[in-house]
């Protein structure tokens, strides 16, 4: 039985408290799913019920669902080991130690400042991008940043000879046969997220302002899913459900060992970590921007999908970020009660 009682009432005091309007959220324990819709689509322009079956822009989950998963794909299939130099690909890209491995732990030092992002085009912004120095961060500090997953999204547009989220798309999403994960929703379908200073809402667009500029050629974001598609793809990380990514379990499983220097921050191919309480052992862990954020415990083939809105109306949400930080905790605790 899932229980998980306080993990349960911390998620939905989010909408009690008003810090979300509303959340989608799911428990796995083995073949077992809790799931639950609490609160509102929207607050702005109108007040709209929330449902289950509602997508959400997904963020930076881009990252690991879709981008990441490419890389494993072609890991398994022999045409990559991770340890290629960036500047094979892209001759532009003048730091020789960079290699694909630093990119997907987020070690790469890799500075992460554009001047004038927001006025750039796409090409002017790619070429940006790629033109960025490496600082002395190199190998030696974990520094999330988009910079790194945009970056491996064009080493997949070297490789494929189409835009990433093409890639993502023929490579993972079409063989999972899952329709309702896609990075061209419907508005209809999707729950809104932040109000634009012209008074719109943004809604089936992606919120990321890089990768509204940069378009199929992002892989850092764009992605957008519901509760029981996500559901059903984190059943092949835990082991539970081996026919839905195309991916061999040992790759999957492979996820779980840490890939960086023990003197930085732990993370995996693409995936952050944390540890259980107890007997530390590793679990999957990632968060997008928009308020999404993922919890796989191989081991114990449990997990913790969170779906909300913390930008709706507005991006200013502090109290959020301190909201998950404490059901992650609690789903640690109670995850360790077999």
């Amino acid at each position: 039985m899932i229980e998980y009682f306080k993990t349960k009432h911390l998620i939905e005091s989010m909408v009690k408290n008003r810090i979300v309007p509303g959340v989608n959220y799911a428990l796995l324990k083995e073949n077992q799913v809790f799931t639950s819709t609490v609160g509102f689509e929207s607050l702005l322009p109108t007040v709209t019920q929330l449902n289950p079956f509602d997508l959400y822009d997904l963020a930076s989950l881009t990252k690991v669902l879709g981008t990441t998963n490419v890389f494993l794909k072609l890991y398994e299939e022999g045409k990559l080991n991770f340890s290629e130099e960036i500047s094979n690909f892209m001759p532009q890209f003048k730091d020789n130690r960079v290699r694909i491995s630093h990119l997907l732990t987020h070690t790469s030092g890799i500075r992460g400042w554009i001047e004038n992002r927001d006025k750039l085009n796409q090409d002017e912004l790619l070429a940006a991008l790629v033109s960025l120095p490496v600082t002395n961060e190199f190998e030696t500090k974990m520094r999330y940043a988009d910079t790194n997953f945009i970056i491996l999204g064009l080493i997949l547009e070297k490789i494929y000879h189409k835009p990433v989220q093409k890639v993502i798309t023929n490579e993972i999403l079409r063989p999972t046969n899952l329709k309702r994960t896609t990075f061209t929703p419907s508005k209809k379908d999707c729950v809104p997220t932040a109000l634009l200073t012209n008074g719109k809402v943004l809604q089936g667009v992606v919120h990321d302002p890089k990768a509204r500029v940069l378009g199929d050629r992002c892989g850092s974001a764009g992605l957008f899913s519901n509760i029981h598609d996500l559901i059903k793809l984190s059943q092949a990380y835990l082991g539970v459900d081996k026919n839905i990514l195309p991916l061999k379990q040992d790759t999957l499983a492979s996820l779980y060992n840490i890939q960086t220097p023990k003197s930085v921050h732990p993370r995996t191919w693409g995936w952050d970590l944390c540890f259980d309480p107890e007997d530390r052992h590793p679990i999957l862990y990632h968060t997008g921007f928009t308020g999404t954020f993922m919890l796989l415990d191989r081991l114990n083939r449990t997990g913790l999908i969170v779906l909300t809105n913390r930008i709706h109306p507005s991006g200013h949400n502090l109290a959020f970020l301190s909201m998950r930080e404490h059901i992650v905790k609690m789903f640690l605790q109670e995850n360790k009660i077999k």
